[in-house]
């Protein structure tokens, strides 16, 4: 099969070899040791503190599952170790099972498929901490240009969620850099990517959300040692045609211009990503942020008669009921009343011992929530939500939030606040020098040969317990 040198996905694929054989400038390589940071602790935080990492590394340890495949790659928080396909879908699955990773504009998930998928890769191939900071930032480009390409798709449009259609390309492309793939190879991984996507929103609320991102790192790694295999793919993925990737996944259809914008500034830098500070969908940080803005107000939490939200139409955040403590993670209801109830919302919140004491048990069903279209969902847009509280007495008080902290326009998280969240994260399993060590060590991650950089992984999976 030979490339049309004119069409969308060979012209991409060439600014994918251009970006790939580039030198990052120094804002992106800021930008990238701090999401590496970010992606690790959280890793280790969700294997620690989430089944579903567990179960997923015992799945594929399994010899009646028979993919596990080696030990050539660490798992984050598990002291233990898999090959690199199962490595990248566990450590995938833990970099998301808490909600907890930077959300992007566009949104989606792109950090854990690209860097779950290049620390498995390259702790085996032993690349340098450079070389998977370079996948990190190309993995994570591909996947915002991809959502930039959607025309502006409102969250009630999306037919998917987001990492798992735009998400194995961005491991793809994160792995073929760890490779050197050339254009040919780049386009054929993406073209054996394609048939990987997926991801239903009804899933939201269950261990298997997090494999979407999971997924996306170990099949975009998969397609990209596939390609390196000889194995066969498109190489039009991104090309019009009948039953195409663009007729499956975009419904407004695919803005190739956008596309083609591919590394005329990388997406780590702008327009960046949003760090979070509750471990939670962020569509529920407007409902935190508003509702701890509220609670000083408010002289008992058996005050309130009720509470009423105004949102953006956002199918998937209206729970009332929530299943489960991970389910309250995709919870307006829940999550505002934490912040009312708590005036705080952290790693503790999401247990199911907390959604069911009695204090939220007796919030909970005097929530009122209103999704509606006239409020924008995307985030730079005009997006707002706001919160009535009717006290005893007929008192009734607000509060809107138009940008949680962090986000695009607001106030910034500082590498400060990055590294206490890390440390925080650490402190789940690991002790506190080796928490410092990985800390130290992804602050400077550019810096590490093969060497030092499968040191730092060994250290996040063992935690310095062994």
């Amino acid at each position: 099969m030979t490339m049309n040198p004119s069409s969308v996905t060979a012209l991409l694929c060439e600014r994918i070899v251009a970006a790939s054989r580039s030198t990052l400038p120094p804002d992106a390589l800021k930008a990238a040791r701090e999401l590496c940071l970010d992606g690790i602790a959280v890793a280790v935080a969700g294997a620690q503190l989430e089944e579903a990492p567990r179960l997923l590394a015992a799945h594929f340890a399994d010899p009646l599952t028979g993919t596990g495949g080696g030990t050539s790659s660490s798992l984050l928080g598990l002291n233990a170790r898999l090959g690199t396909v199962p490595a990248a879908l566990v450590n995938g699955a833990a970099m998301h099972v808490l909600d907890f990773e930077p959300m992007w504009l566009p949104a989606t998930h792109a950090l854990s498929p690209a860097l779950a998928s290049a620390l498995a890769l390259g702790e085996a191939l032993g690349s340098s901490g450079l070389e998977v900071l370079g996948a990190v930032v190309l993995g994570i480009e591909i996947q915002g240009r991809l959502r930039q390409a959607a025309r502006g798709l409102e969250s009630h449009e999306l037919r998917f969620h987001p990492p798992g259609f735009v998400g194995p390309i961005g491991a793809a492309v994160a792995c073929g850099h760890l490779l050197g793939f050339d254009a040919r190879q780049f386009a054929n991984a993406i073209g054996i990517a394609g048939s990987r996507c997926g991801g239903l929103f009804v899933n939201l609320g269950t261990m298997t959300k997090a494999t979407h991102t999971a997924y996306a790192a170990s099949l975009g790694l998969e397609a990209a040692l596939l390609t390196r295999s000889g194995f066969t793919g498109s190489l039009a993925l991104f090309d019009a045609g009948p039953q195409s990737y663009e007729n499956a996944f975009f419904p407004r259809g695919l803005d190739s211009d956008a596309l083609l914008a591919f590394g005329q500034t990388l997406r780590v830098v702008d327009p960046g990503y949003a760090v979070k500070i509750f471990p939670a969908k962020f569509s529920t940080h407007y409902a935190i942020t508003a509702a701890l803005a509220l609670r000083d107000r408010i002289p008992d939490p058996s005050a309130i008669t009720k509470v009423r939200i105004t949102a953006a139409d956002v199918p998937s955040s209206d729970r009332p009921h929530p299943r489960s403590g991970l389910d309250g993670k995709f919870s307006l209801q829940y999550t505002a009343a934490l912040a009312l109830l708590d005036g705080q919302v952290g790693l503790s919140s999401f247990t199911d011992a907390r959604l069911h004491r009695a204090d939220m048990q007796a919030l909970l069903p005097k929530f009122e929530t209103r999704l509606t279209r006239e409020i924008p969902s995307i985030y730079t847009e005009g997006r707002y939500l706001d919160v009535a509280v009717t006290l005893q007495g007929g008192e009734v008080i607000t509060a809107r939030c138009e940008r949680p902290r962090g986000s695009w326009g607001a106030a910034p998280i500082t590498t400060a606040e990055l590294v206490g969240k890390a440390r925080d994260c650490f402190a789940t399993f690991a002790t506190k020098e080796a928490a410092e060590t990985c800390i130290a060590s992804c602050l400077e991650l550019d810096r590490l040969d093969g060497v030092g950089l499968r040191a730092l992984l060994r250290l996040a999976s063992t935690g310095g317990h062994g």
